[in-house]
């Protein structure tokens, strides 16, 4: 769907300034609308017509030097010329000359002219002299006349002359009945009759008239153009003004304190002031007509003051586990500072206070940067999330987490074997994850360097021992192999014990932790790691090298530290080799290799003890090192103390080997001994004297059966099902979460769950609360304080999930009727009420033990919700107490720490706080306001059908909008990436475009006054009451367009560079957006920008040599530091759609406003 065509109907708005029009005002038109001045001045007008006679009775003139002989009333005449309105009549008089079609008719209008300045001069001379001598305001008009007026009047009087002697004036006597002021005729006008205060300097000639110019009207309008002539009545108007305003200030001061009024005088001042009670009632008449139509026909009346709210936090005593107060307890909260009346505070609802308290918050969230990262906030209140002190001066911190400062969350997963009780030797260790048929999410990826991917750790001898994992997927896809590497050098990995490792685990097995290494440039997203359901996990490990054996034979324990003889001495084929390994023989053995120092016999008859009793290995052949132990090998239980010699009473964890040949036994050698003695023979010689000679070969020494070394390679194999019930307990498969784990297994009661290489984590934002001193059942009140305002205003409201940790660590959605959310989704501060269910359990391990936990999960938007003040248990909301007949009601709002007792104590309380100011009051209605709700609501009759229906219902329900534009037949409409997109030509739809009032507002950027969402979602719900059910109403904030400019500028010489250069960076800005910096200033809808204009605007700067390269850029849309729509170098800048507003490039993140370059060094 495009969306190009603009709406045809283009307007502002209404405001709260615009919002009623000043004419419907009771007070715009009054009856009698005469001030004491004016009053004064009709009393001596009036004066002349009202005749004198002396006391002999006889007509001695009339009563006008009688009414003008008081300061008062010659400064009401001083004060009521209206050099406004001569400066109009000159214009006017100007107008006449250009269009008079005969001369006769041009110079009588040029003689008005001159009419009119020097009447002036006479009625300021004449008030002058009126002044008493002692009044020091007399001599402030004898220096204006001296320094203002003398030389402009010298000058036209000097022109007067001239024009006369040129034939260019009317030389009659008549005058103008249409001047503001009794004029005279000024053919008879002489300065030296003014008085000696007018010493007569040179004139200035200015002006001469060309004799060329054909006529009469050619030369009188170019006299009225000339500048000279033009800047003398000027300068003679802007006197005449300061002297009216000086004299307003004076005649209100001799009314109320001038102490030398003639007694007469007085009276007729008193009268004055007397009448205008009588004028008072006279122009109350519009109001009291409005009040018979609206309050006695229509039976309307004044909005009564709505009370404020107030959130306290209660504490009990010790002792007290629980405690009632019901609704209507009273609390004190102090007097009004304005009618001094005691106020009292009245709590809404009845509570049950209890011990609960909060006692951790942690958080975390998805950030979406150059890729998607888990970051986490174990301390989310502080400024890092890891326990920084806050620095915002409102104390608020991010709820999911400050997206500039968060950390990436510690998460993976955890294999907890006994076969990772590793000693000794060379150990390899590999991890096969298979997934589900039809995977591909790893397939060809062994030319990755995935020992980047994850980061590994053990459990060592003394603490955790970090490996470096090497990660490869098969050629399909549907395997990831993890392996390791530990050489004889690296500590023994023994079982996880708590004082040692302290990651608060439950086991006492070898524990391997494979982490997701996000900050690895090649690193796996996340939710990728979610997606595929995990069959099985393959746990092998592969050793060489064990030497921490427990050897004997049939003699007893055998020492392997030096040369031993491992079947004894004398063996017979009977002899047996008994070797012990707690770590070996535990396992689920695959194969293993005896590694001797020298060669030794053995039989195929080895075997192993299991249960007291020796079992065959079959399938073994003698004399051979190494072989498969077959399935019918059953391991022993799992054991890691230190090996233990065989005895009589041991079960398991033994091998044998028995030599099966007698060629080392005693009777094999004394056989041998007894077979050479056997063989003896005597020899005698043939010589005369015979001699005997016995023959016997040399005895052999015993045969001896010596090892120098001796050690097992073993291999180990053991598969946990995640498609099945694992029944081996001795192999676990863990999640790690960023603040626990989970132990993860096969559910008979859901088989179709999937089970993930980590975690699923299908929030984009969780918030955990961690509540102590609290059990199931138990009702908890949260205050959630916010910073209001402080919500991304651009993404719509994102309704909150409300979870609870239950056993079997198990998050589990609040039923309706358990939690109650006064927070509008955290967009207003509020309490919120959670009735702990029954199944919740503080002994689970994805969070802190001990503690009872919820979770508070936005699914899409984290930052549509406000940042966060406070997060404390035991809460209650309490309202004003108004009495109309006490005239108590609510004035003021009621500031943090006033209320802190009850009206009458209770003893379980222990202390009393209330934390922030009250909320939510609102002043008894004003007549004026009163008028302006009722003349709407006649209107409109509380139903949004007109454009001005929609902008003054919203303006009047919602006081904190400043200004509301409604669009007709223009809406939002989605894309299919979820993108919104605005159309002005939308039949059915109705867009409302808000600016809050952002005056005294610390939350709301003044540049760019976003709405808050939860005003927004407010709003839509009061709307849809009053809407037709046809109507799909759309409210939004508006689009700001941002202007940027770019050039080069060169400051005048000796002028610190960067100091202007920032100067004029902020200038720029109040120039483009005035209502940032000047409240009386209102925000405009469409509108635009013009180049050239603030070029000007540059260039007229005081410090500003001369600008080269002068460029504006249109940002229409961005992410960030990224121009998504934009016009380069543009002359004019308007805004692209009716809810769009321009305004001041500023970029939040980078800080760059415009790109001002300085000195100025380009040649164009």
């Amino acid at each position: 769907m495009a969306c190009n065509e603009k709406n045809p109907l283009q307007r502002e708005g209404t405001s709260v300034l615009t919002r009623v029009l000043s004419a419907l005002s009771t007070s715009f038109a009054k009856a009698d609308e005469r001030q004491a001045a004016d009053i004064l001045l009709f009393l001596r007008r009036y004066s002349t017509y009202l005749n004198y006679y002396n006391t002999t009775n006889s007509l001695a003139g009339d009563w006008e030097p009688f009414m003008k002989m008081d300061i008062s009333v010659t400064l009401a005449f001083l004060m009521r010329l209206d050099s406004r309105k001569c400066s109009d009549y000159k214009k006017l008089v100007y107008k006449k000359i250009r269009l008079s079609g005969t001369d006769a008719e041009v110079k009588k209008e040029f003689k008005y002219v001159f009419d009119l300045l020097f009447s002036l001069l006479k009625i300021v001379t004449e008030q002058y002299h009126l002044l008493p001598e002692s009044y020091e305001f007399k001599q402030e008009i004898e220096n204006l006349i001296k320094t203002k007026l003398l030389l402009p009047a010298v000058n036209l009087k000097k022109l007067y002359d001239n024009f006369n002697t040129d034939g260019l004036l009317n030389t009659g006597t008549d005058i103008d009945s249409a001047a503001p002021i009794n004029t005279a005729s000024s053919s008879s006008f002489a300065l030296t009759d003014l008085g000696t205060e007018w010493t007569l300097p040179l004139p200035v000639t200015g002006l001469t008239v060309p004799p060329s110019l054909p006529s009469v009207k050619d030369k009188v309008v170019y006299s009225i153009n000339h500048n000279f002539f033009n800047a003398q009545i000027e300068s003679l108007l802007k006197a005449i003004a300061t002297l009216a305003e000086k004299s307003a200030v004076l005649f209100e001061k001799t009314l109320e304190d001038y102490p030398s009024h003639t007694p007469h005088y007085a009276l007729v001042i008193a009268f004055v002031k007397l009448f205008a009670k009588a004028q008072d009632e006279l122009n109350n008449y519009t109001k009291r007509h409005l009040d018979f139509y609206y309050k006695e026909v229509l039976q309307l009346v004044n909005k009564k003051a709505e009370t404020d709210k107030a959130h306290l936090l209660l504490e009990l005593q010790k002792p007290v586990p629980k405690h009632l107060l019901t609704k209507g307890t009273l609390f004190k909260g102090g007097k009004d500072s304005i009618t001094g009346k005691e106020l009292s505070y009245a709590l809404v609802e009845d509570v049950v206070f209890n011990k609960a308290v909060v006692e951790q918050i942690q958080s975390i969230q998805f950030l979406n940067k150059s890729k998607e990262l888990l970051v986490a906030s174990p301390i989310s209140a502080s400024e890092d999330g890891q326990g920084a002190k806050l620095v915002s001066v409102d104390k608020s911190w991010f709820t999911f987490g400050n997206p500039e400062t968060i950390k990436e969350a510690t998460t993976g997963f955890a294999i907890v074997s006994n076969l990772l009780f590793l000693n000794e030797g060379q150990r390899t260790v590999t991890i096969t994850v298979t997934f589900a048929n039809g995977t591909t999410t790893f397939a060809d990826t062994s030319s990755l360097p995935h020992s980047r991917f994850f980061k590994g750790e053990l459990t060592g001898n003394k603490g955790w021992h970090t490996v470096d994992l090497q990660v490869i997927g098969n050629s399909i896809g549907d395997q990831l192999t993890f392996s390791l590497t530990l050489s004889p050098d690296d500590p023994p990995i023994i079982p996880y014990t708590e004082n040692i490792h302290k990651e608060s685990i439950e086991t006492d097995l070898p524990i391997l932790k494979i982490y997701l290494n996000q900050s690895s440039a090649f690193s796996y997203p996340y939710r990728l790691l979610t997606k595929d359901r995990i069959n099985t996990i393959q746990v092998a490990v592969d050793v060489v090298g064990v030497r921490n054996l427990q050897l004997s034979n049939n003699t007893g324990s055998v020492d392997a530290s030096k040369p031993f003889k491992p079947y004894g001495e004398f063996p017979d084929s009977d002899a047996l080799f008994y070797i012990g390994s707690k770590e070996i023989f535990q396992k689920s053995l695959t194969e293993i290799q005896f590694v001797f120092g020298e060669k030794i016999p053995y039989n195929s008859q080895i075997g192993y003890l299991y249960q007291g009793n020796w079992v065959a290995i079959s399938g073994t052949s003698a004399g051979v090192d190494a072989f498969n132990l077959n399935s019918n090998y059953i391991p022993s239980a799992k054991d890691f103390s230190e090996n233990e010699p065989l005895a009589s009473t041991t079960l398991t964890g033994f091998i044998r080997l028995q030599i099966g040949v007698s060629d080392y036994s005693k009777d094999t050698y004394l056989s041998a001994v007894q077979t050479q003695i056997n063989s003896t023979t005597i020899s005698q010689t043939t010589d005369t004297t015979p001699t005997y000679k016995i023959n016997t070969g040399p005895i052999a020494s015993p045969p001896e059966l010596n090892l120098s070394a001796f050690s097992i390679n073993y291999k180990a194999t053991v598969v946990i099902p995640l498609n099945a019930v694992n029944t081996n307990s001795n192999n676990r498969f863990l999640h790690l979460a960023p603040f626990g784990y989970y132990e993860v297994a096969f559910d008979n009661a859901l088989p179709s769950a999937k089970i993930s290489l980590v975690a699923q984590m299908d929030n984009n934002g969780e918030l955990f609360i961690g509540l102590d001193n609290t059990e199931p059942e138990e009702v908890v009140n949260i205050l959630f304080q916010v910073a209001e305002g402080s919500s991304n205003p651009l993404k719509n409201e994102e309704k909150l999930l409300w979870h609870y940790l239950a056993v079997g660590n198990k998050w589990i959605e609040f039923e309706s009727k358990h939690i109650i959310d006064r927070t509008n989704n955290l967009t207003q501060s509020g309490i919120v009420t959670a009735t702990l269910p029954l199944t919740i359990s503080n002994q689970c391990t994805a969070q802190q033990k001990g503690l009872y936990w919820i979770r508070i999960a936005a699914k899409q938007n984290p930052d549509a919700v406000c940042k966060l003040m406070m997060v404390q248990a035991q809460a209650a909301q309490v309202t004003l107490v108004q009495d109309e007949t006490k005239q108590i009601e609510f004035s003021q709002t009621l500031r943090a720490g006033t209320i802190s007792k009850l009206v009458v104590s209770e003893s379980a309380i222990k202390s009393i706080v209330q934390p922030f100011d009250s909320f939510g009051g609102r002043t008894r209605e004003s007549d004026e306001h009163f008028y302006t709700r009722v003349s709407e609501r006649l209107r409109h009759k509380q139903r949004a059908i007109t454009i001005w229906d929609y902008e003054h219902i919203i303006l009047e329900q919602f006081p904190q909008i400043s200004k509301v534009k409604c669009i007709n037949h223009a809406g939002f409409y989605t894309e299919t990436d979820n993108s919104e997109v605005f159309c002005e030509n939308f039949p059915g739809h109705v867009t409302i475009i808000t600016i809050p009032d952002f005056r005294n507002k610390s939350g709301i950027n003044p540049l760019k006054p976003y709405t808050p969402i939860g005003t927004l979602v407010n709003m839509d719900a009061y709307l849809h009451k009053l809407i037709s059910p046809f109507v799909k109403l759309h409210v939004k904030n508006p689009q700001f367009e941002e202007v940027q400019f770019e050039f080069m500028v060169s400051f005048y010489e000796n002028l610190d560079n960067s100091f202007y250069r920032q100067l004029l960076d902020k200038e720029i800005e109040k120039f483009l957006t005035p209502w940032a910096f000047d409240i009386s200033n209102e925000i405009s809808f469409g509108g635009k920008i013009i180049k050239s204009e603030v070029l000007n605007f540059v260039e007229e700067r005081p410090y500003v040599d001369y600008v080269t390269c002068f460029k504006m850029h249109h940002i229409i849309q961005r992410n960030g530091a990224v121009h998504t729509i934009e016009k380069r170098d543009v002359e004019v800048a308007i805004p692209s759609t009716a809810r769009s507003l321009l305004v001041s490039y500023t970029n939040e993140i980078t800080k760059i406003t415009h790109l001002i370059d300085s000195p100025a060094t380009c040649e164009c």
